[in-house]
């Protein structure tokens, strides 16, 4: 008899509790979805900060549309491929760096046209072989991007191949023309080179172009005793690229430079040229990029 009562106390302790016990498994489960919901958002949210950051940074905000989609593109990218191989991750400004460089007047502008690049290229990273590149690029070519750099023999980033921008000559950037006195000409040198003797005569005897790739970038510079890259040489005299040449006239020597940045991968410049012209971001991103693909996450 006892144990039919005790049977009997159960069932009804379970008849009672159980349409709690529902309501609290059922909005359990609710609550749980809703705060996944709201940190995967939140994560949204500062991902898309983050690249409109990054884009203030990198691109001028005055570009087209298409062409800031292509560099936000490039932008998450660079920074999945940071993670994926333990790097540094590329740097944006500051929200006040941000809003002084967009002015007080503007700022809401171009802070919802970054951000609205951002959104319209969600997810969107440039793969090879299904993992995310490095993507390297500069403000204006010297007439065409370079091919790859070659790290012992071996070609590092083969989807970069030299492709044609006829379009960046008209870049008020393009070309830099200056002169130095011999003697100015050689106190830069020996300030940057101490260990080396520069002789006192003609720029000839004290560096010389020895070569350069196909775009016409220098890629070695000859000095008495040593030789240098030409990106380390234009650090010397804050050239705008490797792209240069040198040349003594009348006790001067003229240094000419072409382009702006190491030229390899997008040409900011000629890719806006491109959207100017109608091209998508993904055909900007296309031509500047050989081989690649545009994957969704």
């Amino acid at each position: 008899m006892m144990e039919k009562l005790k049977t009997f106390l159960s069932i009804i302790v379970i008849v009672i509790c159980l349409p709690y016990l529902i309501t609290f498994v059922v909005q359990g489960d609710f609550l749980n979805s809703e705060e996944t919901e709201e940190g995967d958002a939140q994560k949204q949210d500062e991902d898309t900060g983050k690249l409109v950051l990054l884009l203030a940074n990198e691109m001028p905000v005055s570009f087209e549309k298409e062409a800031l989609k292509a560099q936000a593109v490039i932008a998450r990218t660079n920074v999945a491929y940071a993670m994926e191989n333990d790097q540094a991750e590329p740097e944006g400004v500051s929200w006040e760096d941000m809003r002084e460089k967009l002015g007080a007047k503007d700022f809401q502008k171009y802070y919802d046209l970054l951000k609205s690049c951002v959104e319209e290229t969600a997810g969107q990273t440039v793969t090879r072989k299904g993992k995310a590149v490095q993507l390297p690029y500069h403000y204006v070519s010297a007439g065409k991007t370079r091919d790859a750099p070659k790290v012992d023999g071996k070609n590092t980033m083969p989807y970069l191949k030299s492709v044609s921008c006829a379009n960046d000559l008209r870049c008020g950037q393009f070309l830099k023309i200056e002169f130095y006195s011999l003697k100015q000409f050689r106190n830069k040198l020996e300030a940057a080179y101490p260990e080396l003797e520069f002789p006192d005569k003609g720029a000839d005897h004290m560096a010389v172009v020895e070569k350069r790739d196909t775009a016409s970038y220098v890629l070695s510079v000859a000095l008495p005793g040593k030789k240098v890259s030409g990106e380390e040489f234009g650090k010397v005299f804050s050239l705008h690229s490797p792209c240069f040449s040198m040349k003594e006239i009348d006790g001067q020597v003229r240094i000419v430079t072409k382009g702006y940045g190491q030229g390899y991968g997008l040409s900011q410049y000629g890719a806006n040229e491109m959207a100017k012209e109608g091209s998508s971001y993904q055909e900007i991103l296309e031509y500047f990029y050989s081989g690649v693909t545009l994957t969704e996450s």
